[in-house]
């Protein structure tokens, strides 16, 4: 049939007669009730597959930062793990395990170490840098010149020439602190950090401020930056823990003046001579043997039972005589 067939025949019909307004008025409400659930329902499952692809999407993130560590890009090695006095963990990643950490091994960025209450450590950083670990302490490596302490205490010998000093910064809950060539303590507080400088110059910075402190300076940081100061010896007590998580001295083929230079430095005394012929004669002394799992004082002690000399640690130094 033709189109034009098809309009006859539609003209002819005549308008259809239309329904009961009652009856249009119901079939409009049940034609809008059933579209407005067609689209609910498509919003819901909208939302549901937003729901899922947001949780699956936070999942991925969380997984990502259990696993990735504190610093970018693969793990290298930044150091090496010293000493390892008792108990010293190591764990790479926030997921890691904690394992035992034995003397010698790489120091990896991103690791984290604890020592126990009993436990001690010595790491050796860029540079020749000795950090030492004290008691219940736990730093993270954020890489070869950041380290950071979440508490406890951390030494560093950064070497007696400022000049050739790798940088360091030790970053503490309250702020951060360098050096320039020193010796020098950082402990955490249950409500600051407190700087000791035994040698040399530090810097600390926080949202507060800056302070520097030299040799024989102390700073107690309080939580909202007010520093207090005071002085601390060079020797002593107070540096002893230090001393004890020195690394092991290689003792074989060395100087008896190059071994004093060391144990001097890691007791805080200068070295004197009795006599000029005292001087002349330990300059002649060659040493063999080793002095692991000694300290400095032990070391001296032992080094100096094989010679004809001793040496007296007593106020801030090292007095090289004869023997009685």
């Amino acid at each position: 049939m033709r189109e034009d067939d098809i309009e006859r025949v539609l003209r002819a019909a005549g308008p259809r007669e239309k329904p009961p307004a009652d009856m249009e008025r119901a079939l409009r409400e049940s034609l809008r009730d059933e579209w407005r659930a067609v689209v609910a329902e498509r919003q819901g499952r909208r939302r549901r597959t937003a729901w899922a692809l947001a949780a699956g999407v936070m999942a991925a993130a969380i997984g990502a930062w259990l696993v990735v560590p504190d610093v970018a890009g693969p793990a290298q090695a930044v150091g090496t793990i010293a000493l390892a006095s008792g108990e010293l963990r190591v764990k790479s990643g926030r997921l890691g395990r904690w394992e035992q950490a034995s003397g010698g091994q790489p120091l990896l960025a991103g690791q984290m170490l604890a020592t126990g209450p009993a436990g001690r450590g010595a790491l050796t950083l860029a540079g020749g840098i000795s950090a030492r670990l004290d008691h219940a302490t736990e730093v993270r490596v954020a890489g070869a010149d950041r380290l950071i302490i979440d508490r406890g205490a951390v030494y560093v010998d950064a070497g007696a020439d400022s000049a050739d000093a790798a940088p360091l910064e030790i970053v503490t809950p309250a702020g951060s602190v360098r050096h320039l060539g020193t010796q020098y303590e950082v402990r955490v507080l249950d409500a600051g950090v407190r700087l000791r400088v035994r040698e040399g110059k530090v810097l600390w910075r926080s949202d507060a401020g800056t302070a520097t402190g030299e040799a024989g300076d102390q700073l107690v940081v309080a939580a909202d930056g007010e520093v207090e100061r005071g002085r601390v010896p060079l020797f002593g007590d107070d540096w002893d823990w230090a001393a004890a998580a020195a690394p092991a001295v290689e003792l074989e083929g060395m100087p008896l003046t190059s071994f004093l230079g060391l144990a001097a430095r890691e007791l805080g005394c200068r070295v004197e001579f009795s006599t000029p012929d005292v001087a002349q004669e330990a300059q002649a002394v060659v040493l063999h043997g080793s002095a692991t799992g000694l300290s400095p004082a032990q070391a001296l002690e032992a080094v100096f039972a094989t010679t004809r000399m001793q040496a007296i640690v007593q106020d801030g130094r090292i007095l090289v005589t004869t023997r009685p």
